[in-house]
């Protein structure tokens, strides 16, 4: 695995068990963009970092994440998971999906997401 995967891999442990988005957005680059492509959420830098991970870890009460399979390339990795979760309002979830990450050495230069979506649906009565 490359440095920076595991770093990633390390700050969303970190984000996870304590909600602190501070290890993810030092791996930020400035001019960064993150996108969460199911809610056409976009963000840039470390300030939208912030914005884009305090986002992400506010639907959870408790939330670990498995990393399944990573694959890693010259300027970035793909790193597919599955995360184990409560809602805030206590109902149990499970999902999965795949985060790619762009890399320009040390720093994260791209966030895309993808998961499974229909998970978070609740049927209706």
């Amino acid at each position: 695995m490359s440095a920076v995967s595991d770093r990633f891999m390390a700050a969303l442990h970190h984000l996870d068990e304590h909600a602190d988005t501070g290890p993810m957005v030092e791996l930020t680059a400035p001019g960064a963009v993150l996108r969460k492509l199911d809610r056409h959420q976009e963000e840039t830098g470390p300030d939208g970092a912030r914005v884009f991970w305090d986002d992400y870890r506010s639907v959870f009460g408790t939330i670990t994440t498995e990393f399944t399979s990573t694959l890693d390339g010259e300027s970035g990795s793909s790193l597919e998971w599955v995360s184990r979760s409560t809602l805030e309002d206590g109902a149990e979830l499970t999902y999965s999906g795949v985060t790619v990450i762009d890399t320009d050495g040390e720093q994260v230069t791209g966030v895309r997401t993808y998961y499974d979506s229909a998970a978070f649906v609740r049927p209706t009565a």
